[in-house]
């Protein structure tokens, strides 16, 4: 089998913080002439998944460790807007909020602002009487 054409394509991304390519996926695609005068095409695809495990195009890179996650698995800190992957995010329960994603260092700052609150209301309703029924 002769070949008549080849292709060859490969999806790539540049590492923003690098500036190294990272190859996403690649495809291969041959024409040949038959044993019996037909022409042939034969393709090959091959795809990379992401950090997160998912495949696709890529949504963001975490600042912590460098890792490209997708669209649903990428996240941004609720405090401090920095990019995150699912394995750093982090979540925590807040009041009229619900549940957010935080970085690690934001989830801690903000848990133990939330127990500091927790002792202080203790504390301060040691010393506050509730109404009795006395007269």
């Amino acid at each position: 089998m002769r070949p008549l054409r080849r292709k060859h394509t490969t999806q790539i991304t540049t590492d923003p913080i690098t500036g190294e390519e990272r190859i996403l996926g690649w495809s291969q695609e041959e024409d040949v002439l038959g044993d019996q005068g037909s022409v042939d095409s034969m393709s090959v695809q091959r795809k990379f998944f992401l950090d997160c495990g998912c495949e696709g195009e890529g949504a963001g890179r975490c600042f912590e460790c460098g890792a490209i996650s997708c669209r649903e698995c990428h996240g941004r800190c609720a405090k401090c807007q920095k990019p995150i992957c699912p394995q750093h995010s982090r979540f925590l329960e807040m009041a009229n909020q619900g549940q957010v994603r935080l970085c690690g260092s934001c989830f801690d700052k903000t848990s133990r602002k939330q127990a500091r609150a927790r002792i202080g209301r203790f504390l301060l309703s040691l010393f506050v009487q509730r109404g009795s029924d006395d007269g």
